[in-house]
């Protein structure tokens, strides 16, 4: 039975768990949360609130997955509930509290706590994550999607409901932010 849930495919999973089986959500959480997770980490800014959004996200998807009509990959869809319960939980943060910026600043400097391994060395990585989270969420969210998570993309597009013209101006704006910011790291790469 083991050996039999692990090649069960997304959509197998799906109608499984429309037909009552609440353990197929479960196989779906198991698969998806870690990436989920990096994904929320890395659009909020604050580690501390990862886990409570990512909660949201798998509630929103149990709740909705009986209206889930498969026309992208399950791992997007959840990527964008992802992506919309991060926006509300900004919005939730910055009303709740005039100190969020204080604790932006402080959870920039902490420690990430996702288990990506930086393929450079840690003060170069830390120095590029303070400055991806100091974008603005618009270009943060392109930039995250697109490079971090490795969507294609159109998936990303999709996920943000941009053309794909759209996006290069924003990846554009994005990586020259980012390239005022962090000049001698593009100066050092062929």
């Amino acid at each position: 039975m083991s050996a039999m849930a692990e090649i069960l495919t997304e959509p197998d999973l799906v109608v499984q768990f429309r037909r009552g089986e609440d353990s197929a959500f479960d196989k779906i959480v198991a698969r998806h949360s870690a990436e989920v997770a990096a994904l929320a980490n890395r659009l909020l800014g604050w580690p501390g609130d990862v886990d409570d959004v990512v909660q949201e996200v798998f509630l929103a998807a149990f709740l909705g997955l009986r209206k889930f009509r498969g026309d992208c990959r399950l791992r997007t869809w959840l990527f964008a509930i992802t992506v919309n319960k991060c926006r509300s939980w900004r919005v939730r943060r910055r009303r709740a509290s005039s100190l969020a910026k204080a604790q932006d600043i402080q959870a920039i400097a902490g420690p990430d706590p996702s288990s990506d391994k930086p393929a450079m060395d840690e003060e170069t990585f830390d120095r590029v994550r303070r400055a991806v989270r100091t974008l603005p969420q618009k270009y943060r969210e392109a930039i995250v999607l697109k490079y971090l998570q490795g969507l294609e993309t159109n998936e990303a597009c999709e996920l943000l409901g941009l053309t794909v013209n759209a996006m290069e101006v924003r990846l554009n704006r994005a990586r020259s932010k980012l390239r005022d910011q962090l000049g001698d790291l593009f100066e050092e790469t062929p």
